[in-house]
């Protein structure tokens, strides 16, 4: 018998052993570490092009979303601070490729548009992406690259927060 953490910190036992677990963190570290060095292999491409990870992933949030997102929503989908948010946004609307929009029904909310300059760089720099993407997969075969996704989405199902808990707050 091992003994490990559940998720609620209580202990519990269980019949794995120990290389099992060593199985289960060299996975996590595995995961951690290509998603770590994918982000820096497209910061480097965006880096050579004046443009920076938080930038890009900012327009690209507002530019394939359906409706304008405010600042604290964008700030949320990229998992950043919302002062960062605010410092990002004032960058991209100094070089004219977004512009704060205040919101009709709430004047306090800020809706970011993005302007037609920041809409050609996201085509631009969406390219730059897939450069990147293409290159890192190219050692993956199709059919392993399905699986690999099919299994990596499956993998979120039981982290996301149950629905129950948004409608609590």
């Amino acid at each position: 018998m091992y003994f490990e953490f559940a998720r609620d910190n209580s202990v519990r036992m269980t019949a794995e052993s120990p290389s099992a677990c060593d199985l289960h963190e060299r996975f996590e570290c595995a995961l951690r570490n290509t998603a770590m060095t994918w982000r820096q292999a497209v910061e480097r491409r965006l880096r050579r092009l004046g443009v920076s990870r938080v930038c890009w992933m900012t327009i690209s949030a507002a530019s394939r979303s359906s409706t304008p997102l405010s600042q604290a929503n964008l700030a949320d989908m990229l998992a950043i601070s919302r002062a960062s948010m605010v410092r990002t946004i004032d960058r991209l609307v100094k070089g004219g490729l977004v512009r704060r929009e205040s919101s009709t029904s709430d004047r306090r909310l800020k809706r970011i548009i993005v302007t037609d300059a920041g809409a050609q760089l996201y085509t631009g720099l969406k390219d730059e992406v897939a450069a990147v993407r293409r290159q890192v997969l190219a050692i993956v075969e199709p059919e392993n690259l399905v699986r690999l996704t099919d299994f990596l989405e499956k993998l979120q199902e039981p982290l996301r927060p149950p629905a129950a808990s948004w409608a609590a707050r």
